[in-house]
């Protein structure tokens, strides 16, 4: 087995994929992933799973739980980046390393270990940190640097996001530098965050795990900020600490309410580098899609879809789910790669998906206030239904004149004032670029409005 077995296993733990999607994540030939997957199912077969199937153009891998776990305790292949990885944070988190030993315990060659702690060293070098040979026993770290500090965090936040998949040296590398079960973590976790206002994803959750791994091993980072002691969010998240986690060291309480005082008030922890770049990528969005964003929230989540695009990016975290493009999606991406080719950015196909959604959103909210009149054509209008709907749709759309009429006079030609719409929505097709709905609610006319301006502002973009 080799790097792309394990990274195809990885794939379709998550979801079903096609071949050419494989490929945007693995960079591999087509003819390689299919041998790889015969040379997969072969392995499976032997421990009695279920092999990789194909349905249409999508492989999948359907897998219970403990049939899941079964699995990765019996592949024991790790891709290049896993074995510079499990070395980076062997060494730092004990401070002594073995090459001859840890490459028994990782079935490798010499060669290939020492491939792998080059890259280690060289990082190493780089940053700052230095370490001795000791003659017949091995490396021992003598210095540790600030940037080595945040690498280290970067790699172990790839184990916990991973951890359900771990292979075996690699779960026993966690289990062996974290004091606590993950699970239990998590449910101290989550009522603190959400008491706290913050919104709670994997990203986030995965580094507040590896933050307090960081703690115990070096004392963790300096989110100490003494103007943060008299706000009122300061206390609460301390209060709500205390409470959902009793078991938590000093340290780790104390670096925790400092971090999320000041993930609440947006001063986190965001590298500059990605920063820089997601907010340059915002201005290159808003001049090629002719948008201004004037929705500030849209603006922000715009910038965290790039930020954590970049940084899962960056740091090689595939965390995927299965995705398709319509055609206006597919208008934006085509767009998106525009931009993101002439700064030779590359970003993993899921995470477009996400920022191409918000894109569609802002295009959308931005282009919605162009929307006047609406005509609605009824086969039979009774007036108390009328009034009714009228009503319930002034509410959600007070901008926005709603004349309800029937059918029937269109069809006789009686009525041609159709023209001064912007929209025309009927139960049946009688007039030219009528839309039709089988029946009326708010939420098929909500949809109708919605593509209405989605495709006003991709007319912008002479590409309909």
């Amino acid at each position: 087995m080799n790097t792309t077995a394990a990274n195809i296993l990885k794939l379709l733990s998550q979801t079903e994929i096609s071949i050419e999607d494989m490929q945007l994540y693995l960079n591999v030939e087509k003819n390689s992933i299919i041998k790889t997957i015969s040379q997969l199912n072969d392995f499976l077969a032997s421990i009695n799973l279920p092999i990789i199937s194909k349905n249409d153009n999508f492989y999948f891998l359907k897998l219970m739980p403990h049939e899941l776990k079964f699995l990765f305790e019996n592949f024991t292949t790790l891709t290049a980046d896993e074995k510079i990885d499990y070395l980076f944070i062997k060494f730092i988190s004990t401070g002594f390393l073995n090459l001859e030993k840890e490459k028994e315990i990782l079935d490798i060659s010499r060669s290939t270990i020492l491939r792998s702690f080059q890259v280690v060293k060289d990082d190493f070098s780089k940053n700052g940190t230095t370490y001795e040979y000791y003659h017949g026993k091995g490396l021992v770290l003598k210095k540790l640097s600030k940037k080595d500090k945040i690498l280290f965090y970067k790699k172990l936040m790839k184990f916990f996001i991973e951890e359900d998949t771990l292979v075996p040296a690699r779960r026993e590398l966690l289990n062996s530098i974290k004091l606590f079960d993950t699970k239990k973590r998590l449910s101290q976790l989550y009522p603190i965050l959400k008491n706290s206002g913050i919104s709670i994803n994997y990203f986030l959750l995965s580094f507040i795990c590896s933050l307090e791994v960081c703690i115990h091993i070096f004392g963790g980072f300096n989110f100490i900020n003494d103007s943060n002691l008299n706000l009122d969010k300061f206390k609460e998240i301390e209060k709500s600490i205390t409470i959902f986690g009793d078991d938590f060291n000093n340290d780790f309480k104390n670096q925790l309410t400092h971090f999320l005082t000041s993930l609440y008030f947006e001063n986190g922890i965001l590298e500059d580098d990605i920063k820089n770049i997601c907010f340059n990528l915002i201005e290159s969005i808003k001049k090629t899609f002719q948008i201004k964003i004037s929705n500030k929230d849209l603006e922000k989540m715009l910038f965290n879809k790039l930020y954590l695009s970049f940084f899962k990016y960056n740091n090689k975290i595939v965390k995927i789910i299965n995705v398709s493009f319509n055609k206006p999606h597919k208008i934006i991406l085509n767009k998106l790669d525009e931009i993101l080719n002439k700064s030779s950015y590359t970003l993993y196909l899921v995470d477009k998906f996400m920022i191409v959604y918000v894109i569609r959103r802002i295009l959308m909210d931005e282009n919605f206030s162009n929307i006047k009149s609406v005509l609605l054509l009824f086969n039979e209008v009774v007036a108390v239904d009328q009034i009714v709907f009228k009503k319930s749709l002034k509410k959600f759309y007070p901008n926005i004149i709603f004349d309800v009429e029937a059918t029937f006079f269109h069809k006789k030609d009686i009525i041609q004032n159709h023209k001064n719409y912007d929209i025309i929505i009927s139960d049946s097709n009688i007039v030219p670029n009528v839309k039709v709905v089988e029946y009326y609610n708010t939420i098929n006319i909500h949809s109708i409005l919605e593509n209405h301006a989605l495709t006003s502002g991709l007319n912008k973009l002479n590409t309909i």
